[in-house]
């Protein structure tokens, strides 16, 4: 791991000494590319359920985003194709995510962290002696076993073929994930991100489908159908990835090559910079600049 740059005199937010030490130790058992499903961050339509990033922030104040952290870390942490159990000191976990009082208060909202997820069948949590042992399970909190998805995929499809039911594939679509390089911990970003810059870190990363430099974009009805996410969380969580370097936004008409449109469609465009993750965490004060009413989004997603 490279020494941490030293954090200008504009920075508003940086990690700790203290989180990268932690996250550099981390980091020498931590997957290469953490894999998450994208069912994870969205669903398919209005009628299923809440997917589960959203149901991990709501209600929980600065819980929720502790809650995130943790099961993120937790999957993080499997390198294998099954999952493993992991006993890691709640201080530790505490000083990763550069939370006050690592041993003492931290510790305890790692503690309540881990409660929830036991609760809502994401993490199956065994007590012991001094520190608890943990099973993630799958991340769409049914309690079923973790098995890394693209193994998984690959399990069904055998399935399938031995079968001949005429279904081959249908497991690559259900176990289709993202991947997040092992630099969002080591170099810090896990600490300094809210749980709204991870949610939309996701939200962007679901989309970009693993190209660099695309042009993200949709609808806040899109975004609300899909990942169930407040118009606070988007506009709050965009906001704090542009501060961090991560995306840049720009106004773009996309609709450019539909020769049958009546006038062309300006939105906010994002691109988002996964090169930044290997550069320190630093979170720098934004300028804001007034826009003009007819261009105001809201959620600084689309203007309707």
């Amino acid at each position: 791991m490279q020494a941490p740059e030293t954090p200008s005199s504009r920075t508003l937010k940086a990690p700790s000494a203290q989180a990268l030490r932690m996250a550099e130790s981390a980091g020498r058992t931590g997957r290469r590319k953490a894999q998450v499903r994208y069912s994870f961050v969205q669903r398919a339509s209005l009628e299923d359920e809440v997917p589960p990033l959203a149901r991990m922030l709501r209600g929980g104040g600065r819980g929720g985003q502790v809650r995130l952290k943790l099961y993120l870390s937790y999957l993080w942490l499997q390198r294998e194709d099954q999952a493993r159990e992991l006993s890691i000191r709640n201080g530790a976990w505490a000083t990763l995510f550069d939370l006050k009082a690592p041993q003492t208060a931290g510790a305890r909202r790692i503690s309540d962290a881990q409660a929830w997820l036991e609760e809502n069948n994401f993490i199956g949590l065994a007590r012991t002696g001094r520190q608890n042992l943990v099973t993630v399970l799958s991340e769409t909190g049914d309690g079923s076993p973790w098995i890394a998805p693209g193994a998984a995929a690959k399990r069904e499809k055998e399935e399938k073929e031995q079968k001949e039911e005429g279904l081959l594939g249908l497991g690559a679509v259900v176990h289709r994930y993202l991947q997040i390089p092992q630099t969002f911990w080591t170099r810090g970003h896990i600490s300094v991100l809210s749980g709204a810059g991870i949610a939309m870190f996701l939200v962007l990363l679901t989309e970009n489908g693993g190209l660099d430099e695309r042009a993200l974009w949709f609808s806040p009805r899109e975004a609300d159908s899909r990942f169930a996410l407040s118009e606070d969380t988007r506009s709050k969580g965009l906001h704090e990835l542009a501060a961090a370097g991560l995306i840049t936004t720009k106004r773009r008409p996309v609709n450019e090559t539909d020769f049958q449109a009546d006038a062309l469609h300006i939105r906010n465009v994002h691109y988002l910079h996964l090169d930044r993750l290997k550069d320190t965490a630093e979170i720098k004060p934004q300028i804001r600049r007034p826009r003009k009413k007819k261009e105001e989004s809201g959620d600084g997603l689309e203007t309707s």
